[in-house]
């Protein structure tokens, strides 16, 4: 399957539907077609050619998508940098100089541009394609049919650079069928129809933008791009769209709420309401499902797997499933088979979630070889968790994360964040370790951003206290908590920057956590 093939050249009836609403014009699927094939046009004319390689710096917009389906027809290979905001031009630079590629493509409607001309090797050739959706040439009315030039789909079609939350930079290779296949099984999942209105909330350098444009297309949908990232003014845009399906990560949901329970926006339109990246906190939860009474599921997935996998569903929400584990993602769907790895017999049931099957990346790409290193037999995820009776996947953290506590347990970081989430007054939670003094191990500190934090060292330690003895036994707490006074740095696609977190650590400030005395 190739990208260029969920959706089709636009017929009679289907030329004058809405395809895509963005905040500047609104563009019919007759648009759409024209634009990709006058997008093949001008690259060939440009010299891009099948098996090439194309760095692309997009804009989250409707320009990216046209451009990619442009690139599967080709047959051309994108590789695309994590970080997309123009302080990142050295870096891609630094990515351009590694990849050597034969083309890069700008679509971005910036100056930065020029600043990139001057820090690349003199002779990249950098194609400008910032404003090309609808405003095409002379000879537009001669350029009307899509040229599928490739009509394989490409193996290593799409390379993700993609930093993750630990700062690791990792590139990986996504064949063109597996992009097509998540796009499939997650619209479907999600009940995407071709009367739905679909609102973009992803970018266009991670899977969810990828998915939710084109799983749009696949469904002769309408796609609506918001008017700016502020999450708390999304409320007004669904409910003057009338947006049936979304999805947001914890963080995004939480702003979102905000400003929905601000500014009093009907959200009755929505149908499919999706989350996922991170365990949500169980209150944030139960308020946004009362503000909006929709489906409801959340999807647990990986870049390597381009999308999720696991699935917990409106029927698990409705018998509060979230509310029986710290963190269930539900159960895997179809597309891989999922099992645990125990390198650790003295840990139960507790093992490494391991993946195996065809819904996986072709692998990591190697920037110095300019191959890709292929997967195994198995998929090692690196998260830790087990199965409940019903098939349920729990999941306990990242193996890299998991801190071996001084008597010898594992504190899991994503358990003790979802427990300390629910405490009132806590916004933003991160569990960290720093290094002892004499560098003699790690201590676990719990870092928090709200308004708790601007109470007395007594009460914020209470509070944390309190609300981890009811859920987590003693050695699997942290043994301080750091308050910030500001929130906690965030990448563009809403994750938490643990590394910058880290470096804001006044080890003077910490407050011990400690069992409170019955005092009954």
């Amino acid at each position: 399957m190739k990208l260029i093939w969920l959706f089709q050249n636009a017929d009679d009836v289907m030329s004058n539907k809405t395809a895509f609403v963005t905040p500047n014009r609104t563009y019919t699927y007759g648009d759409i077609c024209k634009a990709v094939a006058h997008t093949i046009h001008n690259l060939r004319h440009l010299g891009v050619r099948r098996g090439q390689q194309v760095v692309l710096i997009p804009e989250h917009d409707e320009s990216a998508v046209v451009f990619m389906a442009a690139a599967s027809a080709i047959g051309i290979q994108i590789v695309m940098p994590y970080n997309l905001q123009n302080a990142a031009i050295l870096e891609w630079a630094n990515i351009i100089q590694a990849v050597n590629p034969d083309h890069v493509v700008y679509l971005r409607r910036d100056k930065a541009v020029e600043e990139l001309q001057q820090v690349v090797v003199e002779g990249t050739h950098i194609i400008e394609l910032s404003a090309f959706v609808g405003h095409g040439g002379e000879n537009d009315e001669d350029i009307i049919d899509i040229v599928v030039e490739s009509p394989d789909p490409v193996e290593n079609f799409l390379v993700l650079f993609t930093s993750g939350t630990t700062g690791k930079a990792k590139a990986v290779s996504i064949s063109e069928s597996l992009v097509c296949k998540r796009v499939a099984s997650v619209s479907r999942q999600l009940k995407f129809s071709a009367d739905a209105r679909i609102f973009m909330s992803g970018l266009m350098n991670n899977t969810t933008g990828v998915i939710f444009s084109f799983g749009a297309l696949l469904h002769d949908a309408t796609l609506v791009f918001p008017h700016g990232r502020v999450m708390e003014q999304w409320p007004q845009q669904v409910e003057h769209h009338q947006i049936t399906h979304m999805m947001l990560r914890p963080v995004a949901l939480r702003r979102f709420v905000e400003g929905a329970r601000e500014c009093g926006a009907d959200l009755s339109s929505l149908r499919v309401m999706a989350y996922g990246a991170a365990a949500l906190p169980k209150k944030l939860l139960e308020e946004a499902r009362v503000l909006i009474p929709c489906e409801w599921a959340q999807g647990y997935g990986l870049s390597e797997t381009f999308g999720p996998f696991c699935w917990l569903t409106e029927d698990d929400h409705q018998r509060k499933l979230y509310e029986q584990y710290i963190y269930c993602v539900g159960r895997p769907d179809d597309s891989l088979d999922v099992s645990l790895h125990f390198s650790d017999a003295a840990q139960n049931s507790v093992g490494e979630v391991v993946l195996r099957g065809t819904g996986l990346m072709a692998g990591y790409f190697d920037i110095a070889s300019d191959q890709v290193q292929p997967v195994g037999e198995y998929f090692h995820t690196g998260d830790y968790g087990h199965f409940s009776n019903n098939g349920e996947l729990i999941l306990k953290g990242r193996i890299s994360n998991t801190i071996l506590s001084k008597n010898g347990h594992r504190i899991y970081p994503e358990e003790v964040e979802s427990v300390v989430a629910e405490i009132v007054g806590v916004k933003e939670v991160l569990l960290l370790s720093i290094p002892t003094a004499n560098n003699l191990g790690n201590t676990p500190v719990v870092c928090i951003y709200g308004p708790l934090t601007q109470e007395s060292d007594e009460v914020i330690g209470r509070a944390v206290s309190t609300q981890l003895a009811i859920q987590l036994s003693e050695e699997k707490w942290p043994d301080y908590v750091f308050p910030s006074r500001f929130p906690f740095p965030k990448s563009s696609n809403d994750k938490i920057i643990k590394g910058e977190v880290l470096k804001g650590i006044d080890t003077t400030a910490l407050i011990p956590v400690s069992v409170m005395e019955d005092t009954a």
